[in-house]
């Protein structure tokens, strides 16, 4: 009995031209785990009949939602941060190239595409008018480099054939826990030992219209929310203290890969929630801050700059 496996199974997305028109060309991303599925309201009747019978259901609208996991570099997630951002600003020449991704832009419409190519006939199942609703990622630790991208979207068809039968794999450059270093408020922080960033756009799904066949007409964005937790060695009060008393604070991390390759992020501003630390046993103690990053008067404009430094124009 043939049985598809994630081993074999391929993913491929493209950016649409609006929401109700598929991609024309992809690129194949790697990826650890794809979990996007489209699913569709079904409804029970309320109508009495005579009987204890209950009526035949009908069905409601269409969605789509799920995350997809993919490993940090800095080549392929160029593809990711334009459907997250929207257009970058490029500057560079000949191999050498920063790509800067700012919030605020005009944001994309995606279409995503599994393929299950060890079936005995090819499936694929294409996700169509998506947008991405939100990204996370945790640094610091032993493990991979990973983020997650939260995708929702309007529509799912399975079709025989590929969007982009001609489509080719990104290139990929691995980037490391290992190779982190991290500012905060300006300064190298020697006693930090993770940092969480959420990003939510925080999409409108709610905006199906008539004769739409049950999708979503539009996917607007919602004012942004940027958060995260900072976790240290507790060494000193000097962060708690930044809680307590309110103070505005920056966070800056830095993957550098080598010259041509590096991924920035930059929170200009945020602000500490207190947290005390506990005292959990005779091990060393840590402490964990919560912390809400906006844009308010910083130079970047921004509530967060990512920076992609690579050896791919992109034009």
């Amino acid at each position: 009995m043939t049985q598809a496996t994630g081993a074999k199974s391929k993913v491929l997305m493209g950016f649409q031209s609006d929401i109700g028109t598929l991609a024309m060309d992809g690129v194949f991303i790697g990826i650890n785990s794809s979990g996007l599925k489209g699913a569709r309201n079904q409804h029970t009747p309320a109508t009495i009949r005579g009987n204890l019978n209950p009526s035949e259901p009908f069905d409601g609208n269409k969605s789509v939602s799920g995350s997809i996991v993919v490993p940090v570099d800095s080549l392929q997630f160029w593809y990711l941060l334009k459907a997250a951002f929207g257009d970058p600003v490029t500057t560079g020449s000949e191999s050498l190239w920063d790509h800067t991704f700012k919030a605020g832009n005009d944001r994309p419409y995606l279409t995503f595409e599994h393929q299950f190519l060890d079936l005995t006939s090819p499936k694929y199942f294409q996700y169509s008018g998506c947008r991405i609703n939100g990204f996370s990622f945790s640094a610091g630790d032993d493990g991979e480099l990973t983020a997650s991208f939260d995708v929702v979207g309007s529509d799912r068809i399975i079709a025989s054939n590929s969007f982009d039968p001609d489509a080719v794999a990104s290139s990929f450059a691995r980037l490391k826990n290992n190779q982190l270093s991290l500012k905060e408020g300006g300064s190298d922080i020697g006693n930090a030992k993770l940092v969480d960033v959420s990003i939510n756009f925080n999409c409108d799904t709610s905006q199906y219209v008539i004769k739409g066949g049950g999708v979503l007409g539009n996917i607007p964005d919602g004012v942004m929310g940027v958060s995260g937790n900072l976790n240290a060695i507790f060494a000193d009060t000097s962060l708690l203290d930044k809680a307590v008393n309110s103070t505005q604070s920056s966070i800056e991390m830095t993957f550098d890969g080598g010259v041509s390759s590096k991924l920035a992020v930059k929170l200009p501003e945020l602000k500490y929630a207190p947290n005390d630390p506990g005292i959990d046993g005779p091990q060393g103690i840590a402490i964990a801050l919560p912390f809400n990053a906006y844009y308010e008067n910083s130079v970047d404009t921004t509530s967060v700059v990512v920076t992609l430094t690579n050896n791919e124009e992109h034009a």
